[in-house]
C-alpha cells in the first residue's frame, strides 16, 4: 500500500497546490492530510475547501492537529485559552478564527485524534497517539518511544507537528516525520512531504521536497491583511517562512524565560540576544 502523508499547511495554499501536483501520477492508494491545515497562514478557509474539491474524496483522511484545535478553540471563546485572548503573539490567530465560517469549524471539530490501519501496523497522528504536540524528533528520548508503543501499538508510527522530516528506528518499530508542507522548520523552504510504502516484506519511505511559488505565498501575507492586522505573531510566522527556520517557540521560551512580555521590545531584544538565528535572514 501506497501512502502520501502531508501535513502542517498553515494556511499556504501555493504550498498545498504544488504538493497536489506532485502527487498526480504517484498513485498513492490513501493521502492523509495529517493536521494544522490552518493558522500561521493567511489562505486557512481556502485550504480547507481545496481539500473538500478534491476528486476521490475516498482516498483521503484527516487528523486534528494542534494548530486546528486551537483556532476551533479561540472561535468558541474556549475559556482554557484565556490567558492567550491578551498575548500579542496570538492575535495571529483571532484574525484566523474570524475568517472561517460556521461550516469550516464545526468540519475541524470532527477530525480524528489519529488514524489507525491496524492491518499495516500503522498509527499515524499529528503529534503522537498521545498528544498533538509530542512530535517525533531527535529530542524525544527512547523510553517515550517505548511507551507510546506500549499503550498504542504499532510496527511503523507516523507524526509531524514538528515541520522537519525525520526517521528513526526503534527497536520493532519504524519512527517518521513527513515533514511540513507550508512553513519547514529546516532550512529547505521547500513544500516538503513523505510517501509510505508498506508490503509484508518491508517498509519503505521517501521524504519529498517541492519548489513552489513562495514569493506569491508571502505576498500573500499583505494582501489578505493578515501581515498588518496580526500584530508580532504574523510577522514571526511571516520571517518563518521565508526563512524556513523556527522562531516563534525558540521567541516565547525565552521571553517566558525572562519573565517579558511577549511583544515587539521583548523580540527585539530576543534578536540582539540570539544573532546567530538571523545570520541568514
Amino acid at each position: 500500500m501506497r501512502l502520501a502523508i502531508l501535513s502542517d499547511i498553515h494556511g499556504n495554499l501555493p504550498a498545498l497546490e504544488a504538493v497536489l501536483a506532485d502527487l498526480e501520477g504517484l498513485d498513492a492508494d490513501l493521502v492523509v492530510v495529517n493536521g494544522d491545515l490552518v493558522n500561521r497562514g493567511p489562505a486557512n478557509r481556502e485550504v480547507i475547501e481545496r481539500m473538500w474539491g478534491l476528486a476521490q474524496r475516498d482516498k483521503l483522511r484527516f487528523t486534528l492537529g494542534n494548530h486546528d484545535d486551537l483556532v476551533l478553540g479561540w472561535a468558541r471563546r474556549d475559556p482554557r485559552l484565556f490567558e492567550l485572548y491578551d498575548d500579542p503573539l496570538f492575535v495571529s490567530t483571532g484574525w484566523v478564527a474570524s475568517q472561517l465560517q460556521p461550516e469550516h469549524l464545526e468540519w475541524i471539530a470532527a477530525l480524528p485524534y489519529q488514524i489507525h490501519l491496524e492491518e499495516l501496523g500503522l498509527r499515524i497522528a499529528h503529534g503522537s497517539p498521545r498528544h498533538y504536540r509530542e512530535g517525533y524528533d531527535e529530542r524525544l528520548p527512547d523510553t517515550a518511544i517505548a511507551e507510546i508503543v506500549q499503550e498504542y501499538p504499532a510496527r511503523t508510527l507516523v507524526g509531524s507537528h514538528t515541520h522537519r522530516p525525520y526517521v528513526r528506528q526503534q527497536g520493532g518499530t519504524l519512527v517518521l516525520n513527513s515533514g511540513a508542507v507550508g512553513s519547514p522548520f529546516n532550512g529547505d523552504p521547500r513544500a516538503q512531504y513523505m510517501l509510505l510504502e508498506i508490503s509484508p516484506e518491508q517498509t519503505r519511505w521517501e521524504f519529498r521536497q517541492v519548489p513552489y511559488d513562495l514569493e506569491a505565498a508571502l505576498r500573500a501575507f499583505h494582501d489578505s491583511g493578515l501581515l498588518e492586522e496580526g500584530g508580532l505573531g504574523a510577522y514571526l510566522f511571516y520571517l518563518e517562512l521565508q526563512t524556513a527556520r523556527s522562531l516563534l517557540t525558540p521567541f516565547w521560551l525565552w521571553a517566558n524565560a525572562h519573565q517579558l512580555p511577549h511583544d515587539w521590545e521583548a523580540w527585539q531584544l530576543f534578536q540582539r540576544a540570539h544573532p546567530e538565528r538571523f545570520a541568514q535572514t
